[in-house]
Protein backbone atom coordinates (compact mmCIF):
# COMPACT_ATOMS: atom_id res chain seq x y z
CA UNK A 1 0.00 0.00 0.00
CA UNK A 2 1.45 3.65 -0.75
CA UNK A 3 2.02 5.90 1.98
CA UNK A 4 -0.71 8.40 0.45
CA UNK A 5 -3.03 5.87 0.45
CA UNK A 6 -2.52 4.88 3.71
CA UNK A 7 -2.48 8.67 4.94
CA UNK A 8 -5.70 9.12 3.34
CA UNK A 9 -6.90 5.96 5.60
CA UNK A 10 -5.81 7.35 8.16
CA UNK A 11 -7.31 11.06 8.07
CA UNK A 12 -10.48 9.49 7.01
CA UNK A 13 -10.92 7.17 9.98
CA UNK A 14 -10.04 10.02 12.12
CA UNK A 15 -12.59 12.38 10.68
CA UNK A 16 -15.34 9.83 11.09
CA UNK A 17 -14.53 8.81 14.61
CA UNK A 18 -14.57 12.50 15.12
CA UNK A 19 -17.69 13.09 14.05
CA UNK A 20 -19.39 9.90 15.85
CA UNK A 21 -17.82 11.91 18.90
CA UNK A 22 -18.64 15.41 18.44
CA UNK A 23 -22.64 15.85 16.35
CA UNK A 24 -22.01 18.07 13.63
CA UNK A 25 -23.38 21.65 14.58
CA UNK A 26 -26.84 22.79 12.23
CA UNK A 27 -26.45 26.05 13.89
CA UNK A 28 -24.95 28.54 10.67
CA UNK A 29 -22.69 31.64 11.22
CA UNK A 30 -26.60 33.55 11.59
CA UNK A 31 -26.47 31.85 14.69
CA UNK A 32 -30.06 29.60 13.47
CA UNK A 33 -30.20 26.59 12.35
CA UNK A 34 -29.03 26.13 8.53
CA UNK A 35 -32.13 24.54 7.67
CA UNK A 36 -34.25 27.37 9.21
CA UNK A 37 -32.32 30.34 7.16
CA UNK A 38 -32.93 27.90 3.95
CA UNK A 39 -36.80 27.68 4.66
CA UNK A 40 -36.93 31.39 5.39
CA UNK A 41 -35.27 32.22 2.00
CA UNK A 42 -37.36 29.84 -0.08
CA UNK A 43 -40.73 31.39 1.61
CA UNK A 44 -39.47 34.66 1.24
CA UNK A 45 -38.03 33.87 -2.61
CA UNK A 46 -42.05 32.42 -3.69
CA UNK A 47 -44.41 35.26 -1.34
CA UNK A 48 -41.80 37.40 -3.75
CA UNK A 49 -43.00 35.21 -6.68
CA UNK A 50 -46.43 35.52 -5.71
CA UNK A 51 -46.39 39.33 -5.00
CA UNK A 52 -44.61 40.28 -8.63
CA UNK A 53 -47.38 38.71 -10.18
CA UNK A 54 -50.02 40.38 -7.87
CA UNK A 55 -48.45 43.32 -9.10
CA UNK A 56 -48.42 42.86 -12.75
CA UNK A 57 -52.20 41.06 -12.69
CA UNK A 58 -53.42 44.63 -10.85
CA UNK A 59 -51.01 46.70 -13.45
CA UNK A 60 -52.88 45.28 -16.12
CA UNK A 61 -56.56 44.70 -14.71
CA UNK A 62 -57.35 47.87 -12.72
CA UNK A 63 -56.49 50.00 -16.04
CA UNK A 64 -59.28 48.01 -18.52
CA UNK A 65 -61.75 47.17 -15.29
CA UNK A 66 -61.92 51.21 -15.78
CA UNK A 67 -62.29 51.52 -18.75
CA UNK A 68 -64.88 48.88 -18.97
CA UNK A 69 -67.01 50.62 -16.19
CA UNK A 70 -66.87 53.68 -18.22
CA UNK A 71 -67.67 52.43 -21.59
CA UNK A 72 -68.49 48.34 -21.12
CA UNK A 73 -69.26 48.79 -24.94
CA UNK A 74 -65.82 49.93 -26.06
CA UNK A 75 -63.67 47.04 -24.67
CA UNK A 76 -61.45 45.21 -27.40
CA UNK A 77 -59.84 42.01 -25.93
CA UNK A 78 -56.41 42.40 -26.68
CA UNK A 79 -53.77 39.07 -27.15
CA UNK A 80 -51.09 41.06 -25.24
CA UNK A 81 -53.62 41.53 -22.12
CA UNK A 82 -54.29 38.08 -22.23
CA UNK A 83 -50.79 36.83 -21.89
CA UNK A 84 -49.58 39.16 -19.23
CA UNK A 85 -52.70 38.69 -17.52
CA UNK A 86 -51.44 34.65 -17.50
CA UNK A 87 -48.14 35.04 -16.85
CA UNK A 88 -48.86 36.78 -13.89
CA UNK A 89 -51.53 34.43 -12.98
CA UNK A 90 -49.01 31.53 -13.43
CA UNK A 91 -46.12 33.13 -11.33
CA UNK A 92 -48.69 33.97 -8.02
CA UNK A 93 -49.81 30.01 -8.60
CA UNK A 94 -46.28 28.56 -8.60
CA UNK A 95 -45.35 30.56 -6.14
CA UNK A 96 -48.56 29.22 -3.83
CA UNK A 97 -48.51 26.04 -4.77
CA UNK A 98 -44.87 25.09 -4.88
CA UNK A 99 -44.87 26.63 -1.17
CA UNK A 100 -47.67 24.37 -0.07
CA UNK A 101 -46.01 21.36 -1.02
CA UNK A 102 -42.33 22.15 0.15
CA UNK A 103 -44.43 22.80 3.03
CA UNK A 104 -42.81 25.69 4.57
CA UNK A 105 -43.49 27.15 7.52
CA UNK A 106 -44.23 30.75 8.24
CA UNK A 107 -40.77 32.66 8.93
CA UNK A 108 -40.33 33.34 12.39
CA UNK A 109 -40.58 37.25 12.07
CA UNK A 110 -40.44 39.99 14.36
CA UNK A 111 -43.51 40.86 16.29
CA UNK A 112 -45.57 44.16 14.42
CA UNK A 113 -49.20 44.54 15.20
CA UNK A 114 -49.12 47.84 12.63
CA UNK A 115 -46.85 45.81 10.22
CA UNK A 116 -48.87 43.06 10.63
CA UNK A 117 -52.24 45.24 10.58
CA UNK A 118 -51.39 46.63 7.12
CA UNK A 119 -50.58 43.91 5.67
CA UNK A 120 -54.34 42.35 6.69
CA UNK A 121 -55.55 45.33 5.25
CA UNK A 122 -53.78 45.01 1.80
CA UNK A 123 -54.85 41.46 1.74
CA UNK A 124 -58.27 42.62 1.85
CA UNK A 125 -58.23 45.42 -0.46
CA UNK A 126 -56.54 43.35 -2.99
CA UNK A 127 -59.91 40.66 -2.60
CA UNK A 128 -62.03 44.18 -2.78
CA UNK A 129 -60.96 44.48 -6.21
CA UNK A 130 -61.49 41.07 -7.33
CA UNK A 131 -64.76 40.49 -5.64
CA UNK A 132 -65.67 44.42 -7.98
CA UNK A 133 -64.61 42.50 -11.21
CA UNK A 134 -66.37 38.87 -10.08
CA UNK A 135 -70.08 41.05 -9.70
CA UNK A 136 -69.13 43.29 -12.59
CA UNK A 137 -68.31 39.81 -14.99
CA UNK A 138 -70.99 37.37 -13.49
CA UNK A 139 -73.42 39.43 -11.74
CA UNK A 140 -74.21 42.60 -13.60
CA UNK A 141 -73.36 40.96 -17.17
CA UNK A 142 -74.21 44.17 -18.60
CA UNK A 143 -75.52 43.19 -22.45
CA UNK A 144 -72.66 45.57 -24.10
CA UNK A 145 -69.90 44.14 -22.58
CA UNK A 146 -68.88 40.74 -24.67
CA UNK A 147 -66.25 38.27 -23.79
CA UNK A 148 -65.11 34.67 -25.30
CA UNK A 149 -65.73 31.75 -22.45
CA UNK A 150 -62.00 31.42 -22.64
CA UNK A 151 -61.51 34.98 -21.41
CA UNK A 152 -64.32 33.86 -18.34
CA UNK A 153 -62.25 30.89 -17.82
CA UNK A 154 -59.07 33.48 -17.62
CA UNK A 155 -61.17 35.82 -15.31
CA UNK A 156 -62.05 32.63 -13.18
CA UNK A 157 -58.59 31.50 -12.80
CA UNK A 158 -57.15 35.01 -12.01
CA UNK A 159 -59.45 35.48 -9.29
CA UNK A 160 -58.64 32.06 -8.06
CA UNK A 161 -55.02 33.31 -7.82
CA UNK A 162 -55.96 36.58 -6.26
CA UNK A 163 -57.34 34.72 -3.55
CA UNK A 164 -54.61 32.21 -2.79
CA UNK A 165 -52.40 35.58 -2.26
CA UNK A 166 -55.01 36.66 0.05
CA UNK A 167 -54.40 33.67 2.45
CA UNK A 168 -51.14 34.29 1.89
CA UNK A 169 -51.21 37.53 3.02
CA UNK A 170 -53.12 37.43 5.47
CA UNK A 171 -51.34 34.31 7.03
CA UNK A 172 -48.26 36.74 6.98
CA UNK A 173 -50.54 39.28 8.53
CA UNK A 174 -51.44 37.08 11.33
CA UNK A 175 -48.09 35.95 11.98
CA UNK A 176 -46.50 39.69 12.34
CA UNK A 177 -49.73 40.15 14.63
CA UNK A 178 -48.70 37.43 16.89
CA UNK A 179 -50.94 35.35 18.92
CA UNK A 180 -54.25 36.46 20.27
CA UNK A 181 -54.20 37.59 24.29
CA UNK A 182 -56.92 34.85 24.94
CA UNK A 183 -54.36 31.79 22.83
CA UNK A 184 -50.90 32.98 24.99
CA UNK A 185 -49.97 30.36 27.03
CA UNK A 186 -48.60 32.49 30.61
CA UNK A 187 -45.29 31.72 31.60
CA UNK A 188 -46.88 30.02 34.86
CA UNK A 189 -48.64 27.33 32.68
CA UNK A 190 -45.52 26.65 30.65
CA UNK A 191 -43.59 24.82 33.36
Amino acid sequence: MSAARLRFRRSHCALRCISMIEPHDPIGASGRPSHIVGDASRYFFLFAMQTIGAAILFWHVVPRFRQVLLDPGGHVARTENLIWSLSAITLMQAGYWIRHRLRLPLPQLFRNALVGYVVLFVARMSFVLATAVFGFVFIVRRPEFQISASRYFAVIIGLFALFCYTQELEQLGRALIGPEPSKRVSPVLRE
